[in-house]
Formats: C-alpha cells, structure tokens, sequence
C-alpha cells in the first residue's frame, strides 16, 4: 500500500476488556475472533479498510483506516462483529482508540510497524482512555463535542447484547430491516430487527455516528449509504 504525505489516514487501536481474566482456552480464541472481525470489517468497508487488522500482545489489534470520515463508524463495527460472537449475554467487548493524522511510513504494509501522528495519537489516547471508558476520539481540543458524542456512544455500545450488536452491525452497513433480518444466520423476522435495533439505542447511536462523520469534511467526504429507520 502507498502511503501519500498529502493525505490523513485514522489509525484504531484496541485491546480486549478484561483479557486477563478470560480463562486459558477462551485467551487462545482470541487471535481466531479478531481475525473474523478484521475479515468482516474489512468485507464491509473494503474501500475504506485496505489491510487486515495487525494484531499484538494476544489482544491486542490495530486498524487503519483510508477514510478518516468514516472511522469511527468502522471502529463501531468492529466492536460490534466482537459483541456479536455470542448469542446470550454480550460476548467479548474492545477498548478502542481513533486519531486522525499523517503516516510518515507504513513498511510493507505491515500495520505493526508503521508511525507517524496518527499512530502515536492513537496509542497515547489508548493508554490514556479513563478506566470504565472503552471508545476514544482522539482531538486537539480538550472537553471537544467529538468526545462527548464518543463517550455518549460508547456508554450505549457497552450495553448491547450479542444480537443486538449483530442487527447494528447491518445498521451501520445501511442495510434496510428486511436485509438485516435475511442476514441472519438463520433469518428471522423484520419486527424482531426493529426490536434489537430499538434495544440497543441505535436510533441516538446512529445520530452520533452522523455527527461525527459530518465534522470531518477535511478529511474526505463520508460515503456511507442511506441510514436503516425505525
């Protein structure tokens, strides 16, 4: 992959909540699931999410992104392909960081070793991330609306089930009630899509993936297609 000096690119990096406690052969599978959220994201947004995800430290991952404007709402669907992995209770969950910024290299689009601003930004705002908080925009300004409307969505993210992130994975694709039912594994019906929707708040989390996508025009304009209603 060519890097260009003139672009800005967003860098998200995660690490998995609570790893550490995560008994011996769940720790094993982690490699494996990251691995199918990097694949499925990288299907979803394939324009946008060129490499697969590098992955470190057992649980720990990184994405980078060619479409700032559409970062978080990638970051959002690779959390959800986690949150997804389970049909009871709200499976595995990420601590991810998004900066926006230049990359000074990216050898043989190798992600791990790649630097520049967007890759320190991310990091520090990563090690930085308040203990019970779990989704970061990194910005200039301290106190700035961006953060609020990421903390805002992530305090409603933290809460989702695994089928209801699995419904707000095809939300954030645009795809309309009816093909998210189809999606299924095994389909189910339209109403029972609304109802995972509405319980995972995605009317508000969709407003605040909007927000933010209409505050980077700088970077790129946000190609996203129509947004699922209730």
């Amino acid at each position: 992959m060519k890097i260009s000096a003139q672009k800005s690119y967003a860098v998200i990096t995660g690490d998995i909540v609570d790893s550490s406690k995560l008994a011996k052969a769940e720790r094993q599978k982690l490699p494996t699931q990251l691995r199918r959220a990097s694949r499925e994201t990288r299907k979803a947004f394939a324009d946008a999410v060129p490499l697969e995800a590098a992955l470190f430290r057992g649980d720990g991952w990184q994405l980078l992104v060619t479409d700032p404007a559409r970062s978080f709402r990638i970051g959002l669907y690779f959390r959800a392909c986690l949150r997804s992995e389970t049909e009871r209770g709200r499976g595995l969950d990420t601590r991810l960081a998004i900066a926006v910024g230049g990359i000074d290299f990216l050898p043989g689009g190798n992600i791990s070793q790649g630097d520049g601003e967007a890759y320190r930004d991310s990091g520090r705002a990563l090690e930085e991330m308040p203990k019970k908080q779990r989704l970061v925009l990194a910005t200039p300004e301290e106190d700035s609306p961006l953060g609020v409307v990421a903390l805002l969505v992530d305090a409603l993210a933290q809460r989702w089930t695994g089928k209801q992130a699995r419904a707000v994975m095809g939300a954030l694709r645009g795809w309309t009630q009816e093909k998210i039912a189809k999606s299924w594994p095994e389909p189910i019906a339209q109403p029972t899509v609304v109802k995972h929707l509405e319980n995972a708040q995605w009317a508000a989390v969709e407003q605040g993936i909007l927000y933010v996508e209409r505050s980077f025009p700088p970077f790129g304009e946000t190609r996203s297609e129509d947004p699922v209603r209730l």
